[in-house]
């Protein structure tokens, strides 16, 4: 059996990814990182039903539609996308190929468990139909899919890069042309302009690096065009000489539909972006990629920050699925601005926020529809900051350190802070209208290590401060236990060890209009072994917590000083008591 290493973009990181349903082959047109938060996580209150592996309850291979089976194929290599199943497993993969049912070739095995798993296989032949299948290496054992078929393509009307094209850069500027690169290329600045209305860039699996020798802002795809545009297919890593806010693919004060899917990133310099639409993004699909960043240094934890990918949005549009996104050293994904339609889900996001306010997903936009997101990440989950946002069907299982702060901004003075982790926040007078239901969300904080000193856990973490705000927050799932068997609270940036399932941030600014509230929570269940609701101070805006289940949790055990209410004042105190809410192992 011949295992054929699929990419590498440093030690321990092995490039895997997903594609979408193309699987014509017409012209038209990374890595898994380990974590201990895989799998379906007790909820502390016991033992609790954990699915097979996450695959179908007889533990079979998920179907096709189950595991969101996607599939690409350029002309010399392929992609293949799939999931283990349940969101709330992670597996190992890898997957058989060859041109009979015989296979013969395999790629690498993946080295952590992700829900989602992308392979890119290359090295094959035009025009030529392959078999493969998929498989989950998970504790139990493998499991297989059934034969499947993919056919490359032979694409005749396509101009070869760099045979037919000067560079670098080079200039992709026919309209409606397709464009093929042919093997790896190297850049001393930026690499690849896509200048062409309608054009399509095929990497067929090879790598592009730019930003080899020259330094500035410079960029491995920059799309440019005036028309639509398509990257798809292959590996672009950031060079050592690129310089602050270079990016692997930029698309920059476009209005135009912009696709990009298929493509995996290696970004480390300063300020550096896997994949950034800045400026003006609409009519974008963003789809199976890998976007992975190593970068550690960012000029501000303010704006702009930095991000695994980014969307300015400027109108209707946006969908980003199907995505993994890992590492990272601030958020995950970021879309802020306007548009109707803007859609983010089903992608796999295992970022690692070293400066505060390093959000998994940061929605910042209207009417956004945010579901079926898994976040294992370390560092803050999802921030809401405006109006009739959906937050449905995620994932979260996730932890949290002390992080960096450059306050004030521009001060370029960093400052050590430990503030409580938020699972699923709310912030703002713009924070309104949302409807947050289904999910499952649990933080846990541990004990220091000998790298980082981790901080408080709070799942749902509500500031919003308009009074007649009319958030909505039912039927989800938040877990918050702290390994500390003793508690300390302390003041913003020293926040101390404690965990809260709900917890209410200067929610001081007064009563709601008549049949209205701020934030109406209801029909959760809410596990901690510490305190069920808390805040920083009296609750006297009109908050709502009825008929939710409030369970003890014992495992870790409950801490010396656990108590049902911490600060919340004595009217929401009452108010939670007589909200029909159930109390189980703590009463209030």
């Amino acid at each position: 059996m011949v295992r054929r290493v699929v990419s590498v973009v440093c030690a321990s990181l092995l490039l895997i990814g997903g594609c979408s349903d193309d699987t014509s082959g017409s012209d038209a047109g990374p890595p898994c990182c380990d974590s201990s938060n895989d799998g379906a996580p007790s909820d502390g209150a016991g033992d609790q039903p954990t699915p097979t592996d996450g695959l179908t309850p007889d533990g079979a291979f998920p179907s096709d539609t189950q595991a969101r089976l996607w599939i690409h194929a350029g002309e010399t290599s392929a992609m293949v996308y799939f999931t283990t199943g349940s969101i709330e497993t992670g597996a190992k993969s890898y997957v058989e190929y060859g041109e009979t049912t015989s296979y013969g070739q395999e790629t690498t095995t993946t080295t952590e468990d992700r829900w989602a798993q992308l392979h890119r296989i290359t090295g094959l032949t035009p025009a030529t139909t392959y078999h493969f299948r998929a498989v989950l290496v998970t504790a139990a054992g493998e499991v297989k899919s059934a034969d499947k078929t993919l056919t490359t393509a032979s694409f005749t009307s396509a101009l070869r890069v760099p045979k037919d094209v000067t560079g670098p850069p080079y200039k992709l500027d026919k309209d409606n042309q397709l464009y093929v690169l042919t093997q790896d290329i190297s850049a001393p600045g930026t690499a690849v302009e896509v200048v062409g209305s309608g054009a399509t860039l095929e990497l067929d699996g090879h790598t592009v690096t730019f930003g080899a020798s020259a330094g500035g802002q410079v960029f491995g795809i920059h799309v440019k065009s005036a028309g639509p545009a398509v990257v798809r297919n292959g590996h672009v890593k950031q060079g050592a000489a690129a310089g602050d806010y270079s990016s692997c693919v930029e698309s920059r004060w476009r209005a135009q539909p912009t696709e990009v899917f298929g493509v995996t990133t290696e970004v480390s310099r300063p300020n550096g972006y896997p994949l950034r639409l800045f400026g003006n993004g609409q009519d974008a699909k963003i789809h199976h990629n890998h976007l992975y960043s190593t970068v550690t240094k960012i000029e501000s934890r303010h704006y702009p920050g930095n991000d695994l990918l980014r969307v300015d949005a400027s109108g209707p549009n946006i969908a980003v699925h199907d995505n993994l996104l890992t590492e990272g050293t601030h958020r995950g994904i970021t879309v802020s601005g306007q548009g109707a339609a803007i859609e983010i889900s089903y992608n796999d996001i295992r970022h690692h926020a070293r400066f505060v306010n390093g959000y998994a997903l940061g929605c910042a936009a209207d009417g956004m529809k945010v579901h079926h997101n898994r976040v294992t990440s370390t560092g803050r989950g999802v921030h809401l900051t405006r109006a009739d946002i959906e937050l449905h069907d995620n994932f979260l299982d996730i932890k949290g350190h002390m992080t960096l702060d450059d306050m004030p901004q521009g001060s370029g003075t960093w400052t050590e802070r430990r503030v409580e982790l938020h699972g699923i926040k709310l912030e703002g007078a713009e924070v309104k209208g949302a409807k947050i239901h289904g999910n499952r969300m649990r933080i846990v904080q541990p004990l220091p290590d000998a790298s980082w000193d981790y901080v408080p856990a709070t799942p749902l973490n509500v500031a919003c401060y308009d009074p007649d705000a009319m958030n909505e927050i039912h039927n989800n799932t938040f877990i918050s236990l702290t390994e500390y068997s003793s508690t300390k609270h302390g003041p913003y940036g020293a926040s101390g060890q404690w965990a809260t399932a709900i917890y209410l941030v200067s929610m001081t600014g007064g009563a709601a209009s008549s049949g209205k509230y701020s934030a109406y929570i209801h029909d959760n269940t809410c596990i901690s072994n510490d305190i069920f609701v808390g805040a920083d101070a009296a609750v006297t805006m009109t908050v709502r917590v009825e008929q939710n289940t409030f369970t003890l949790a014992t495992t870790p055990s409950p801490t010396a000083e656990h108590q049902p209410f911490y600060k919340i004042g004595a009217a929401l105190e009452q108010a939670i008591k007589a909200g029909g809410n159930t109390f189980q192992g703590m009463q209030p």
